[in-house]
């Protein structure tokens, strides 16, 4: 379950794009447990779902996002990646079965019970979110016709 509701995070991730919250509306205790965690965070954004809260901010140069629940424990981390910093089985495997495909972007999203890999990529036909498994294998996560 809990698999597959960070996977649902990592969706809303690539499918959107981060926009400021009201502060008012996010718990104290994921406020709290973020500046905990982050205090060196800079250009700090929430927005509140309906299930989760969503911090985008900046970690020197580096855009991250963090996943609370609504009692306001951390669920996950994301951040962007470049393709070079994927396990080399899922490069090679991009490499081979997606060579029509132009990479948009690699996340790390880094759960409290796993660190997984999602690639998002397109042709002129799709979009595709490739989940990299624990052996570095793809799998398809999304397909989005254009």
């Amino acid at each position: 379950m809990r698999k597959l509701f960070i996977a649902a995070l990592l969706t809303v991730t690539i499918a959107t794009s981060s926009f400021a919250g009201d502060n008012k509306k996010i718990s104290n205790v994921a406020v709290n447990n973020f500046r905990g965690e982050f205090a060196d965070a800079s250009n700090v954004s929430w927005l509140k779902a309906e299930n989760y809260y969503k911090a985008t901010f900046y970690m020197g140069n580096e855009k991250m996002e963090a996943f609370y629940n609504l009692t306001g424990e951390k669920i996950a981390t994301s951040k962007s990646i470049t393709i070079d910093e994927l396990p080399v089985k899922a490069k090679r495997a991009f490499a081979k079965d997606y060579s029509s495909y132009t990479l948009i972007e690699a996340i790390e999203m880094d759960g409290t019970e796993e660190t997984g890999y999602f690639i998002s990529a397109e042709n002129e036909k799709e979009t595709v979110i490739l989940k990299v498994n624990t052996s570095g294998a793809l799998s398809t996560f999304q397909t989005t016709k254009k």
